[in-house]
């Protein structure tokens, strides 16, 4: 399935979607606090990055390990862009 949808087929980047949403989601609303809305943005960010970036992935860890690496990194970016800077 990873395969194939690397190699563009979106309905395999959609099953692979729904294999990890649930996970991706539950890592980001942990990591925000219990902010849903937020989380589920987040996490739609990160599908799309994924998307994306699908060529990058390597295969050397596994893909869901990827993907919340991907996560962890767009709440990263995200959490910067929210919270204003010391003052």
């Amino acid at each position: 399935m990873i395969e194939r949808a690397r190699q563009g087929d979106p309905r395999a980047f959609a099953e692979l979607v729904r294999i990890h949403q649930s996970s991706v989601r539950a890592q980001l609303r942990h990591l925000t606090g219990g902010q849903w809305a937020l989380a589920d943005d987040l996490a739609q960010e990160t599908f799309v990055r994924a998307w994306r970036g699908l060529s990058r992935f390597r295969g050397e860890a596994r893909f869901g390990t990827w993907l919340y690496r991907i996560a962890y990194n767009t709440y990263l970016e995200g959490s910067r862009t929210l919270t204003p800077p010391p003052a």
